[in-house]
């Protein structure tokens, strides 16, 4: 195994663990934000399966960069998909974060 997957390696199972460990606490359930996570894992977990076991055909320094941002994304939003999408400033929210802060699915 070469350094790039043993790093992507470590970002994935981290990314799909924080994922899965995730509490809203008092929060209100998003189905959108759920399904978005439920996928987020579920690659994340696949990914870091397919490296420990072998199967992948290796990753590239691109996609190495790719998994460590999103897993330090994820670690500072403290799992919370819903805040990734969260902008910065001003009132105008973006489509992607009305989706996911959609509290039903159909009305």
């Amino acid at each position: 195994m070469i350094i790039t997957d043993a790093i992507s390696l470590g970002a994935a199972l981290f990314t799909a663990a924080r994922l899965l460990l995730f509490t809203r606490g008092q929060g209100t359930h998003r189905p959108y934000a759920s399904l978005l996570a439920y996928g987020l894992i579920v690659a994340c977990a696949a990914l870091g399966t397919l490296l420990a076991t072998g199967h992948a055909a290796g990753t590239s320094w691109p996609q190495t960069l790719i998994n460590v941002v999103l897993a330090l994304a994820v670690a500072s939003t403290g799992g919370n998909v819903v805040e990734l999408f969260r902008p910065s400033g001003g009132n105008r929210q973006p489509l992607v974060l009305r989706l996911l802060r959609k509290e039903q699915w159909i009305r």
